[in-house]
């Protein structure tokens, strides 16, 4: 069965009638981002790696009274998040999202994009440079939305700020990415490419 091509509702029933290669599917195919996202909270990939194993886990063993409503991607991308913040929480001796702040985190996953789209060297830098600009929680809210193809409603949830809220974070970072970047002649190749520009931006 090709499972690349089910839905996230016909491939969660699969899983819930106890279909082990469908698991297997959606730990293969979510489990790097859902690291690389970890990445972005802590420096302790054992710790990222445990909460991964133990969110999958408990995913098969409430399979069957589990509803998701939303999107398979939406519901691991949550439970890893709201997992990893607690033991942070738990431990103290590890950094949260707002003290771990190294722009090399949220940058790798941008320049993974701009690798893939063959953006130069220099485009490359002044990316990065823009990116130094925004505040942790707008790096997030892009990254979610950008990279990893959440909705808005689903990054409201996840990140615990309401819609309007999170509009006027993305907005702003977006802003901030553009003015930043103008005076380059590749300007509108990465902006197009982020989805930066929009009829509100």
């Amino acid at each position: 069965m090709k499972y690349e091509q089910l839905g996230s509702y016909e491939l969660w029933g699969l899983i819930q009638s106890a279909d082990q290669e469908a698991y297997a599917y959606i730990f293969t195919s979510y489990s790097d981002d859902i690291f690389k996202y970890g990445q972005k909270f802590t420096t302790d990939c054992g710790l990222i790696e445990d909460v991964i194993q133990d969110v999958f886990v408990h995913l098969w063993e409430i399979k069957c009274s589990l509803n998701i409503h939303s999107s398979i991607r939406f519901y691991l991308f949550s439970s890893f998040r709201r997992e990893l913040l607690r033991r942070l929480k738990v431990n103290q001796k590890h950094e949260v999202l707002e003290d771990y702040h190294s722009s090399m985190a949220w940058q790798d996953s941008f320049q993974e994009i701009l690798i893939e789209n063959q953006i130069t060297h220099e485009s490359s830098r002044k990316i990065s440079s823009a990116l130094d600009n925004l505040s942790t929680r707008q790096k997030e809210a892009i990254y979610l939305k950008y990279i990893q193809d959440l909705s808005y409603d689903e990054i409201s949830e996840l990140m615990g700020i309401k819609v309007p809220s999170l509009y006027n974070l993305v907005l702003k970072g977006l802003k901030s990415m553009k003015q930043f970047l103008t005076s380059s002649d590749f300007t509108a190749k990465v902006i197009v490419l982020f989805g930066f520009i929009s009829a509100d931006a």
